[in-house]
């Protein structure tokens, strides 16, 4: 537990979300940005770590002003920092590529790894919940800690010998944590479970064809048969829905995941 958030226990005290937010992205800055920033040509090449990480943002890197004259060098390439504005989301976005960006430039894997155990303390250092949770390079939503440890942090763990359909439930995580297209959260979740199922029962066939031996074969009640049909049909009113996507309320858009962490974990289990 951090120093600040005991004090508050302590006091009765409460943080808001957007303070806590602020308090990451400045602990960012200084933490990985900074050394990022001072170590760059020594450690993190920074140049090409820079435009990469431009690249992916979609900025040109040419039009970001670069820091004026330091050391032997005549122009360096903007902070890092220059590139989040220190905006929460940003910041999360900038990290996520940091991550990529490290593993193509370092085969050491010492800097994935420090940049990762980073993220890990400065989260730790919140005093509440900042809305995100880093596992794998990537972060995700945060919703209730004991159902995000079993079923979206170990799902990621469990689709390991599943590579597509780990994709899709990591498309599905992404969509839900930008809030946007809530609809692909609906669709990629199913793409998983149909992937898996596929997988498991070594056929081609749509999940609603399989879902009788898919069953079976994790020897659940029958009671469960009207819990995976309704799991599909919630389904096709996104997967097969027009370009303009049906809305669907954020908390339902959680509880699919949920669900969807659920059967990964049974039918897995199962095999």
């Amino acid at each position: 537990m951090s120093i600040r958030k005991r004090f508050n226990e302590i006091f009765g005290l409460e943080d808001k979300l957007e303070e806590e937010q602020k308090r990451f992205v400045h602990r960012v800055n200084q933490v990985i940005f900074h050394r990022i920033d001072t170590e760059e040509y020594i450690t993190f090449r920074y140049d090409a770590l820079f435009e990469l990480t431009c690249f992916d943002l979609g900025v040109n890197a040419n039009d970001v002003p670069n820091r004026s004259q330091y050391g032997a060098f005549e122009a360096k390439r903007a902070l890092i920092r220059t590139l989040t504005g220190d905006n929460f989301e940003k910041t999360l976005l900038v990290l996520c590529i940091l991550y990529d960006r490290l593993e193509i430039l370092q085969s050491d894997k010492y800097y994935k790894e420090w940049l990762s155990k980073n993220i890990q303390s400065i989260i730790s250092q919140s005093t509440c919940d900042v809305g995100v949770r880093w596992k794998d390079g990537f972060f995700y939503p945060s919703g209730a800690k004991e159902l995000d440890e079993s079923l979206i942090e170990k799902t990621l763990t469990w689709l390991n010998d599943y590579p597509n359909e780990k994709e899709d439930f990591k498309r599905a995580l992404e969509c839900y944590l930008e809030g946007k297209s809530l609809g692909d959260v609906i669709k990629n979740c199913y793409s998983a479970i149909e992937g898996i199922a596929r997988n498991v029962l070594n056929n081609d066939k749509t999940l609603d064809n399989n879902k009788d031996e898919l069953l079976s074969k994790i020897g659940l009640s029958g009671g469960w048969k009207a819990i995976l049909a309704n799991y599909i049909n919630f389904a096709h009113d996104f997967r097969h829905a027009s370009e303009k996507r049906h809305e669907i309320p954020k908390q339902e858009a959680e509880g699919y995941l949920y669900m969807t962490g659920l059967l990964i974990r049974l039918i897995i289990e199962s095999k």
